[in-house]
């Protein structure tokens, strides 16, 4: 299979011409879906384009042959005419009172308000105030595996083994699409090389199951790196202003902040996002004063969509960067005045959510503050190395108001090994080998007597997505439930239970948030700022993450080592930049990753308190690690040369060129 996709980046469609394609060439387009639309929070997608474009790669219609060749050859034969409309670029541009409409009701697709105390008059008892444009780019997931799905007929079953974070939510999609009954759709998850929130939701698998379905005969899609760049989820852009009152011992006193977050051509998981970047943008402090206004807009892009943090890294970095240059006017160490203003247990956050978990901010803290690469800094001599520090929270589970359970089965096989049915995808973090041990540990046994079946729709119960840090906490609790179901009868050899996420129980009625559970991290970074290049050469990355008790403590470092990788992809070069709407950036050699030689020594100390509600005490903690080393690397540039730095991804030739007091990069 391949996809004929949009090479305008707006336009109507005025026609499809098919003429070229010799008989044995199969063709599909949104005439052959029974509903074409992908179900999501906020459905304006279709499956496939038919009358209208939106973004530059958006899928129209499917080529089908008897070899990939064929298939990608005959698709670029496929003739589309577009009537060109004028591109929306920017969010700001796109609530222009004459800006061009992607829909008929607006650009703006949502928006958020939430003011706590009173901030004008707070502000004008500041000591110091801090205010500054920030802006944050658009990253790609950069999976290892390109998107890819395979499908069969097997008698009136559609099954279909796809790469993906949830395949009940496959299962419903898929179903919907064709109009078929939910029974007759039967999704499994193949070994995932990568997901990161960009594969929790319609990748390939609707175009896979079409053609299957229409044809009765198996149907492969894999497509290409170009097609992830230009067609595939996508981190928000946020262009931000935010303004922070202190006192002078340090005090956080007062948060104003005005967001646009650019959603792309299409809703997705925005509106989560919006919610997630408005609840976590104060950061794990207490804050009285907080006036927050966040807008969800449309333009012609990808969409955006989930992406590791969920929204939280944009807000983060300002915010933090805020605070390490209100510690340096004040002259109060960056830890000292995180410690003075952290989370403590039974603390508000910024929208007034009760911390009712254990909260180990200021351990983590303390834990960094104690760290060989921290002592250093006091010690340090070379004008070239800079220290920077960042602290950070990230939600765990799916937020308020939202369905968060797990159905978790437990069988006794004939030899006395056990095998548990858990509907969640390991996508490479882990959690098969963390649920096991729960499991064997519950159970009594050695952890080879543990046999997982996950993420098959016929074999399994649905869990929900292996997303928002919830795997381990909610299937953990659920295999502990139905182990203590399978004790109470054990003649049956079986136990069952399902399990629920907590609720924040917060007066805010906004669904998806905020959250009732938290993981906090702290992260200070060694640097050398090359005085030829302008280029931060990292040196070494020390972490200390709070995230209840550790299962597994390999894994835990590989979490927190892969997300930090990740995001020091974001501050040193990742952008997907467009221009006239399309991307410049369409393969790899000019999306700037970081390799193994750009990333530093790593350590990383789990700072482990008993979460009582968790597994064996255990919380989430797949993306807190991608939150804030990008404020972290940027104030220890700042601590090198006197300049602020607003924007992601560095300019290396704005650093080396910032020379007067205050210049702004």
């Amino acid at each position: 299979m391949a996809i004929v996709r949009s090479t305008e980046p707006h336009a109507f469609i005025t026609g499809l011409d098919f003429s070229e394609l010799p008989s044995d060439i199969l063709y599909f387009t949104a005439k052959d879906l029974e509903e074409n639309i992908i179900e999501d929070a906020i459905e304006d997608q279709p499956v496939l384009a038919y009358d209208k474009v939106r973004f530059y790669g958006e899928p129209i219609a499917i080529v089908a042959a008897d070899s990939h060749q064929k298939a990608v050859s005959f698709s670029q034969k496929v003739k589309v005419k577009y009537q060109k409309l004028p591109i929306v670029e920017t969010p700001k541009q796109a609530l222009e009172p004459d800006a061009p409409l992607l829909f008929e009701k607006g650009n703006l697709l949502s928006e958020f308000h939430h003011e706590k105390g009173n901030v004008t008059e707070s502000f004008e008892d500041c000591d110091l105030i801090l205010e500054e444009d920030f802006h944050l780019p658009i990253q790609d997931h950069a999976y290892m595996e390109p998107d890819a799905a395979f499908a069969w007929m097997e008698g009136d079953v559609l099954s279909i083994y796809t790469s993906t974070q949830n395949v009940f939510h496959d299962q419903r999609m898929i179903a919907r699409a064709l109009g078929i009954p939910l029974h007759n759709v039967h999704v499994m998850a193949a070994t995932v090389g990568g997901g990161f929130g960009g594969k929790d939701g319609h990748t390939v698998q609707i175009f896979a199951a079409l053609v299957a379905y229409r044809t009765g005969r198996p149907a492969k899609i894999v497509i290409s790196r170009r097609e992830v760049f230009i067609g595939t989820y996508k981190r928000h852009a946020v262009d931000l202003h935010l303004k922070m009152g202190f006192q002078k011992d340090g005090t956080f006193r007062a948060l104003s902040s005005t967001a646009y977050l650019d959603t792309g051509a299409y809703a997705g998981l925005g509106p989560a996002v919006m919610g997630l970047f408005s609840e976590h943008l104060g950061g794990p402090y207490v804050i009285s004063n907080v006036k927050i206004d966040s807008y969800l807009v449309y333009t012609d892009k990808a969409p955006a969509h989930a992406m590791r943090g969920f929204g939280a890294p944009q807000g983060a970095f300002a915010t933090e960067s805020l605070i390490n240059r209100a510690a340096n006017i004040l002259q109060i160490d960056p830890i000292e005045i995180r410690m003075k203003n952290a989370l403590t247990q039974g603390a508000l956050g910024t929208l007034g959510q009760k911390m009712e978990h254990v909260v180990g901010l200021r351990e983590a803290l303390e834990v960094v503050r104690d760290s060989d690469l921290w002592k250093e800094k006091n010690t340090n001599q070379d004008p070239s190395i800079g220290f920077g520090i960042a602290a950070g929270y990230l939600s765990c589970g799916l937020g308020k108001g939202v369905p968060d359970s797990a159905k978790v089965e437990i069988d006794r096989e004939p030899n006395g090994d056990f095998t548990v049915r858990v509907g969640l995808v390991d996508i490479g973090q882990g959690n098969a080998t963390a649920l096991a041990a729960i499991a064997g540990e519950a159970l009594k046994v050695p952890l080879e007597k543990i046999h997982l079946i996950m993420a098959d729709t016929t074999q399994t119960f649905d869990c929900g997505s292996t997303a928002g840090s919830r795997s381990v906490f909610i299937a953990g609790n659920a295999i502990l439930a139905a182990v203590r179901d399978y004790f109470s009868h054990p003649e049956t050899g079986r136990g069952f239970a399902e399990t629920e996420f907590p609720q924040s129980k917060t007066d805010l009625n906004v669904i998806g948030f905020p959250h009732a559970m938290y993981t906090f991290i702290a992260q200070a970074v060694k640097l050398k700022l090359d005085p030829i290049s302008g280029q931060p050469q990292l040196a070494g990355i020390f972490a200390a993450t709070e995230a209840g008790k550790v299962i597994n403590r390999l894994s835990m470092d590989g979490q927190i080592q892969g997300g930090i990788a990740m995001s020091i992809g974001y501050t040193l070069g990742e952008n997907m930049n467009y221009r006239n709407g399309i991307p410049d950036n369409q393969r790899f050699t000019v999306y700037i990753l970081p390799t193994a030689e750009d990333i530093p020594p790593i350590q990383n100390v789990s700072v482990e308190l008993y979460e009582a509600t968790g597994p064996y005490g255990a919380k989430g903690a797949a993306e807190v690690a991608t939150v804030v080393i990008a404020p972290a690397i940027t104030s220890a540039i700042e601590s090198i040369r006197d300049l602020k730095i607003n924007r992601l991804p560095l300019d290396f030739e704005q650093i080396l060129d910032a020379k007067e007091k205050g210049s702004v990069c």
